[in-house]
This record gives structure tokens, sequence and C-alpha cells, in this order.
């Protein structure tokens, strides 16, 4: 069993997560309890994601390791490390998901005590939604995100300004008022909240990032208006190659790498049979499809290049990118990205998205790496 500060009892360690896990005897019957801090828990992967039901109390295959602070355990187990493997089998649901290194976990679970949450736009509105001053509303069904409450996180607003909501390239006016929308509503739902780079510094930040970004995402968008014809519809089986043929020909015209985000996405929208790939959720494609519902696509990509860069550049800090959006979570677990580094004013990162793009070889996949 597992319990979080959030059941009524004060927390044996002040400003600190801690669980209870008490292990079962082979008769079925309770054995030993164990208080375990320092929390960290092994990222869940695609299939669980894929399969998960995150509108009701979900059972959650859990693995993690912790210091040992208390519970049925003798003097010299006290700060040694405990690992755990458990099905917690809990009354909440998870709608909001957290992106972390290597996968995704519940929003609340995927909080380390040092965690930097990056809420998207539709995280943001969700809390505001469902809390007032840490309260839950009524109405409101229990979700790991209530547990945001419990104490003062690190939350970084500035997803939801780089976001924007009018589906293109906010303007240093939208911008701010966009700061300034997220910061109300974080601090009506979550008192106990510190809030990072909310202030004028954070906004100079996020208008660099968007200058920075402003010429790349426009030759995105062309590529992908001019793809929509070919992946609004699902690929059937025969048009397949001749579909990702086309998907990395229009890249390379727009100069466009193959394993970018954008194209990698595109890619998975054709090779996923009967188009149910999450990037083709990710990519929106409808008819009428324009820049600006492209820009809305590319923004959602843009949250997952500026978690990595974050990754790269402060690899001993906890992030944790948090979305409502499960197709954009599916494509970060399927994703499967590693060994992030930062250097000379570049991210590179590895990859190995076999759940993204199915029943394609090695030496396929490397040749379109190759261009």
């Amino acid at each position: 069993m597992t319990t979080f500060p959030s059941d009524g009892s004060p927390s044996p360690v002040p400003n600190k997560r801690v669980m209870i896990y008490r292990e079962s005897g082979s008769n079925g019957e309770e054995g030993r309890e164990v208080q375990l801090a320092d929390l960290t828990f092994e990222p869940l992967d695609y299939e669980v994601l894929a399969n998960a039901k995150l509108d009701q109390p979900m059972v959650i295959p859990l693995a993690g390791r912790g210091t040992i602070i208390g519970g049925d355990v003798g003097p010299t187990e006290i700060g040694q490390i405990g690992s755990f493997r458990a099905e917690l089998q809990s009354r909440f649901a998870s709608k909001s998901i957290g992106l972390v290194k290597g996968g995704w976990l519940p929003s609340a679970i995927a909080l380390e005590d040092n965690s930097i949450v990056l809420p998207d736009r539709c995280v943001v509105a969700e809390l505001d939604r469902r809390l007032r001053g840490g309260v839950a509303k009524n109405g409101t069904r229990g979700d790991f995100i209530d547990l945001f409450a419990d104490s003062p996180i690190c939350i970084n607003p500035a997803l939801f300004a780089l976001e924007g909501d009018a589906k293109e390239h906010p303007t240093a006016e939208s911008a701010q008022r966009s700061l300034d929308e997220a910061t109300r509503k974080l601090r009506s739902a979550l008192p106990n909240a510190i809030l990072i780079a909310a202030d004028a510094n954070g906004l100079k930040g996020i208008l660099g990032l968007i200058e920075d970004t402003r010429d790349g995402i426009g030759s995105k968008q062309d590529f992908l208006v001019r793809l929509n014809p070919a992946l609004q519809a699902p690929v059937g089986k025969r048009r397949v190659q001749a579909v990702c043929d086309e998907i990395v020909a229009t890249a390379n015209s727009f100069g466009l790498p193959a394993r970018s985000l954008v194209v990698l996405a595109a890619l998975s929208a054709a090779l996923v049979p009967n188009g149910k790939s999450p990037a083709k959720g990710v990519l929106k494609f409808k008819s009428g499809y324009g820049s600006r519902e492209a820009y809305n696509a590319l923004a959602d990509l843009r949250s997952l290049e500026l978690l990595m860069h974050i990754f790269a550049i402060w690899p001993d800090q906890p992030v944790m990118l948090c979305t409502a959006d499960k197709d954009l979570a599916l494509f970060w677990a399927g994703l499967r990205a590693s060994k992030f580094v930062h250097r000379a004013g570049s991210m590179t990162f590895e990859m190995d998205p076999a759940p993204l793009v199915p029943g394609i070889s090695r030496e396929q996949w490397l040749a379109w790496l190759k261009g």
C-alpha cells in the first residue's frame, strides 16, 4: 500500500513526500511496513499508457526506490536505499500525465521533492476547474493532479504563454496576457505553489524562445500543410511506401531532417495502421488544414523539444511536462528518447521510436535519417 501526506497524517519528513510500502506475505497476509522518502519511480512505457483509461481510478504497475526512514525495520536499515515493485490500486484518475525522462507517470507520482512542473494550457485550465484555494471544488472526482495542492511545488508557466491562444506566434502583448492568466489561475488553484519565471524576466525568456523558433516553425508549417491531403485520411497498406517516400522528399525540400519530431510524426501518421498513430492526433490533420492548425500542432511538438533541451542543459534537475493530451503523451512515450546532450549551443539526443514506426527495418530507418 502506498500513501502520501494527503491521507491526513503528517509527513515524518517535512517538505518531502513519504510512501508507506506494506509487504504481502506468501499466504496473502500483510507483512512488514516500510516508510520511504526521497522517492524516485521508474517511468511507465508506451504500452501501459496506450491501454490506460485515464478518466477513471487506475491500477498502476509501480517500481522505484527510496531512502528507508521508518516502519517495521531494524536500526541498521534506516538511511539505506530500498527498492520496491508493486501494483498501486488507486482511487484517483489521471487525466493529467507527467512526461519525464524515459516515459510517463501519473502527474503527482511523477513529482520528485525538487521537481519543476511545466503545465500546458489544458492542465492549467483543469487545475482552475478543479481546485480553489487548494481544495477540490464540489462535483469533481478524485484525480492525481489534486495532490499538487499538498506541497509547495515549483511551477513554471512558460508553456502556457508559448502555446498562445490564437494558433499563431504570440506577440509580446499576447504573451504577457497569457502569462498573467496562467499566474492568476495557478495562484487561485494552488496557493502553496512556487511560481518561477512568472515575472518580467520570465517573460523576457519566453519572448526569446518565440523569436528563436520563429523561422524554423514557418518551414514546418508549410511542410504539414503540403502533406495534409496525403495524411488526412488513414493510409492504406498499399500506399504506405509511396506516402512515406513523399514525406521524406517533402521534408528534404523544406530542409527538415528526418529525425526532427515533425517529420517523425508525419511518418508515424502514415505507418501506424488504420490511422491510429498518436502522431495523427498531435498533427491534427483535417479538411481545411492551414497554417494556424499547423502552428497549433507544432506548439505541442515544441513543448517536447523544450523539455529535451532542459534535460540536456540541466541533467540533474527533475522536470515534468504535465499535459492532458494523451496523444502527445503517447508520442513522447513512443519516441523513447535518451542521452540528451547540450554542446556548442545545440542539443542532441538518441531515440528508439519503434512503437511509432511499426514494421520499419533498422536499415530503412537509417536510410531515412541520412536523407
